[in-house]
This record gives structure tokens, sequence and C-alpha cells, in this order.
């Protein structure tokens, strides 16, 4: 009767498991897929909710430029047609992000693993967005050894990590801020640390920052807080690597770190 429950979408009953024998363990069994199914259903239906938010914003300004246009309350300039294209891309990046999101989801079958650099990946990412850090003065030491930073991985998965976490890094370090990128071997894994000056992440959000969409109160604008999808897709991207990400607040200011397997 609750497999029935189950297939027809409600995922809230659940086995009583009365003995500790192999019909036991299938209970529980029983009980974690549906307690995951839930969890997918939830997550599957925020995401909806999220996606659609995030379009709504940049349609609707989009709309009320068009219509304004169309009925010549706003006369055509270089300033109207400027907003259009700033909105416009704001939509091509969204959607550009869930593609990214959607291929790391999938990624975890589909990793191309090699030894590989650390240190050359990042010389590789750093200069995709040294414009950006030199327009607002933020100084950038990626402190990783030839030897040390050496790992098994898919190299343009983790180029993929490592530019997100430098665009990171960007957004959330001050005007004349610094970044130092180092590594800190560990039994069995090597530590990747992105540390930045600058404000502390809010405790309430140090929990959630790696979720979809999530941006802490502080980053709420679109200037500066995108759509919230670049660290989670560092999270699914380390994850099917086996690693961990995490994150946390020192004294000289905030850490966003993984950990990659030996």
């Amino acid at each position: 009767a609750i497999t029935r429950k189950i297939a027809g979408g409600n995922y809230e009953s659940r086995v009583q498991i009365s003995s500790p024998d192999e019909i036991g363990e299938l209970a529980a069994a029983f009980n974690q897929m549906a307690a995951s199914l839930r969890r997918v259903e939830e997550l599957r239906k925020s995401m909806v909710i999220d996606v659609a938010h995030e379009l709504r914003t940049p349609l609707t300004n989009m709309r009320g430029y068009i219509e304004a246009l169309r009925d010549r309350v706003l006369p055509p300039s270089q300033e109207t047609f400027e907003l259009l294209h700033d909105e416009t891309l704001r939509l091509v990046r969204l959607v550009e992000d869930l593609l990214q999101l959607a291929r790391a989801d999938a990624s975890r079958g589909t990793l191309q693993k090699q030894k590989v650099s650390l240190r050359d990946l990042a010389a590789q990412a750093l200069p995709l967005i040294q414009p950006k850090f030199a327009e607002r003065e933020i100084t950038v030491d990626a402190d990783i050894s030839e030897v040390e930073g050496r790992v098994v991985a898919d190299p343009e998965k983790l180029s993929q990590v490592l530019r997100n976490l430098f665009q990171n890094g960007w957004q959330y370090t001050p005007q004349g801020g610094h970044i130092r990128v180092f590594t800190e071997r560990l039994p069995g894994k090597l530590k990747v640390v992105f540390a930045n000056s600058g404000d502390e992440i809010a405790e309430n959000d140090l929990p959630f920052i790696f979720e979809r969409f999530f941006r802490g109160e502080k980053s709420r604008s679109r200037d500066h807080g995108g759509a919230g999808i670049g660290l989670a897709i560092v999270k699914e991207l380390i994850e099917a690597h086996g690693g961990e990400v995490g994150a946390e607040n020192t004294p000289a200011g905030a850490q966003i770190w993984f950990t990659l397997p030996d």
C-alpha cells in the first residue's frame, strides 16, 4: 500500500521497521529511498520557482521599456537601447548558468580524469578575469606549488571550478582588496583555499552559500550577486570528483575552499 502511495507521488509515507533482519533492512532502505525522492521533489519545485523568479525581473523590465517605446511614451534613445541590451545579457547569462549547472549535475559519470596541475589551470583561468580585478585594484596571489598542486581530475571541469571561484572573489572583494589562493596537503587529499579580504560571510548564510540561487542579503543586487548559481556549480563538480566544499570566516576575511582526493 505504501509503495503505491510513493508511486502516486506521496513521499510522506514510511514503512514501520519491526525487525532487524533482512526485511527490516529492506524497510530501512525503502524509507531512505522515500526520503530521497521527497528531497528531489522539493528541490525540483524550488528550482522551478527560483528560475521563474529570476526570469520574471528582466522580462518585466524589457516588457515595460518595449511597451513604452511602442506607445511613444518613451522616445527612442541610446540609453534606452543600452538598458534593453543589459537586460537581454542578463537573460543570456542566466540561461548559460543553468546549462552549466545541468552539465555539472550530469558530470559524475562523464569525468575525463588525468594528472593535472592546479598551478597551470589557475594560470589559465586568472587572465580571463584579470581586467576586472585591475579595474577595482584587487590584487591576486595564487600561491600554488608545481609539485603539491598536482591532482587527478577532469581539467575542463576543474578549470570551471577555478573560474567560478575567481569570479566569486571578484564579486565580494572590496575595492583595493586582496585575494590569496593557496593549497594545503591533508591526509589523503589536497585542500585549495580562496581567501579574500573584506567583509565576513554572515553566519546565517554560511550553511547555504553553495545552494542554488542563494544570495545573502548583502548581495541581493543583480550587479553583484548574479543568479546565485556559480558556487552551486562548484559544489556539483567537486563532489563529482569525490571532494568536498566549504566556507568559513577568519580574522582576515572570508574563505571558500574545496578538497580533492589524492
